[in-house]
């Protein structure tokens, strides 16, 4: 029998915070509030880390007053856009989940992942309203909330802004914040259940290997 022999990393352990995904990107706005957060590829719009911060729990408000709780999921059908954050993180803070859908998706492919993660709303871009509307029908979504200008039938995400609220408590180790679909090579794509937990490891996991400035 050959010696056992342990490979140990030459890196320290890796310590994962006790905190929600929102919570850990968000824990040194208060150091740096005007500093910006997020901005889309052309720098035409942005967020400050208090705008995203605010941004994310009055979201979260307004769409706890809808009804979106643990237990709820909510699609989001976007490119990236900073509004993706706001949605995403607001979703997590109100307690629900987001399954994030490709926009290039067609209708069918788009009503399979809501109809498989059970969503009751769906966040999309104006380029692909026309898509979503078809992609709802037969599934339990009732409201679709356009990330822009509202067309007939659906919300501004503008109007679904409410009073902020505090992250809605949740079991971070247990509770799913987010269902991405993956593409296997066989048989429809599948919902994958990604913790508080999981999203904050990665990030504590890949620190390492990211190396930025402080102005990037």
């Amino acid at each position: 029998m050959s010696d056992t022999i342990i490979h140990s990393s030459p890196l320290p352990d890796v310590e994962i915070p006790d905190v929600t995904i929102t919570a850990h990107v968000l824990r040194r706005a208060a150091e740096m509030p005007d500093r910006i957060a997020i901005q889309d590829a052309a720098g035409t719009r942005s967020y400050t880390f208090t705008e995203l911060s605010a941004a994310i729990h009055s979201l979260a408000g307004g769409l706890a007053a809808k009804g979106i709780a643990p237990g709820k999921v909510v699609g989001l059908m976007a490119p990236n856009v900073p509004e993706y954050a706001v949605v995403f993180h607001g979703v997590a803070v109100a307690g629900g989940a987001v399954t994030t859908i490709n926009p290039t998706y067609g209708a069918e492919e788009v009503r399979h992942q809501l109809q498989d993660a059970g969503a009751s709303m769906l966040f999309v871009v104006p380029m692909f309203l026309e898509t979503a509307r078809a992609a709802i029908e037969g599934t339990d979504v009732t409201e679709i909330v356009v990330m822009g200008d509202a067309a007939h039938g659906t919300t501004a995400m503008a109007d679904v802004f409410g009073d902020p609220i505090e992250q809605v408590p949740v079991d971070i180790a247990d509770h799913t914040v987010v269902l991405p679909y993956s593409s296997g090579t066989t048989g429809l794509p599948k919902g994958v259940m990604l913790t508080h937990r999981n999203l904050v490891a990665n990030i504590e996991q890949v620190k390492h290997a990211i190396l930025y400035t402080d102005d990037e």
